[in-house]
């Protein structure tokens, strides 16, 4: 009796911040112990190189990429069906009437926001071609009427496609035209009407090689335009600049507010179209 009291005594006597020190300093040595047998384990691989890193890494750097399954269209390119809220767009056009300089939609071309094609098609002029501009569209007659879908089929498509969608592009005005149907103004990207963009070309309109070259130090259209490069690379510049870009938007938005629009073409200012 008399010696388990001496045994209670003796565990009283421990104060309670040197028990707490003790188990916090198990703790660790568990810990410590757990990492090291870990790096050991097989079903753990340490990233060893920056090529190793880039496969876990988001491609926009806040969400993971959605994988999709591809499909392969009539000419050749793998389809991903992920339709992202942010798609850049780009046509390649052919001439009619007497000059050529009419200008008619040959090809519509359409990525997402990671780059992958989501929409690609050759289209059928609705007019007697006269100049194919093959040096600058590489089209020819051969192609369109063997690869062209009708113009009314490629409208409705493309229009569903990018509803409630931004769009991006270069000179993108251009390309509506040929579509033949507008979007919302606040939804456009316009790489030709940035201010920062203007800037490099003092206040006229760059050429997106101009600024492929000025800024992402890459040449392109050295030959025949490709409507899907010319599509990436206006994405690719507007994501290298996006937070600002948006960023100026937001404090345009916020300021009109205060300005009372006189009538539906003054609703929204010149400033605007650099968004």
């Amino acid at each position: 009796m008399l010696s388990c009291l001496v045994l209670q005594i003796g565990r009283n006597s421990v104060p309670n911040w040197m028990q707490k020190k003790n188990c916090i300093i198990k703790k660790k040595v568990k810990k410590l112990q757990h990492v090291e047998t870990s790096f050991d384990s097989p079903k753990l691989s340490k990233v060893t190189s920056i090529s190793d890193r880039s496969q876990i890494k988001p491609l926009d750097n806040k969400r993971k990429r959605k994988t999709k399954p591809l499909i392969i269209d009539q000419l050749g390119n793998e389809l991903s069906n992920n339709i992202t809220h942010r798609l850049a767009l780009d046509c390649e056009m052919v001439g009619s009437g007497k000059d050529g300089s009419e200008n008619q939609l040959a090809r519509v071309s359409i990525v997402n926001v990671y780059g992958d094609i989501v929409y690609d098609k050759i289209v059928l002029p609705r007019e007697v071609v006269t100049d194919y501009r093959s040096a600058i569209t590489g089209l020819d007659k051969e192609i369109i009427s063997s690869k062209g879908v009708p113009f009314k089929t490629v409208q409705g498509e493309v229009a569903e496609m990018i509803r409630d969608k931004v769009v991006i592009g270069h000179d993108i005005k251009h390309d509506f035209d040929a579509l033949e149907f507008s979007h919302p103004k606040p939804m456009i990207r316009d790489t030709a009407k940035y201010k920062p963009f203007k800037a490099l070309s003092k206040g006229n309109t760059p050429s997106l090689k101009k600024l492929c070259r000025e800024i992402l130090k890459k040449s392109i259209q050295e030959g025949a335009h490709d409507s899907v490069e010319d599509a990436r690379c206006a994405l690719q510049l507007y994501r290298m600049h996006r937070t600002t870009w948006e960023r100026s938007l937001k404090r345009f938005k916020k300021k009109s507010k205060n300005i009372q629009a006189v009538d539906d073409e003054d609703e929204v200012s010149d400033e605007s179209e650099s968004f």
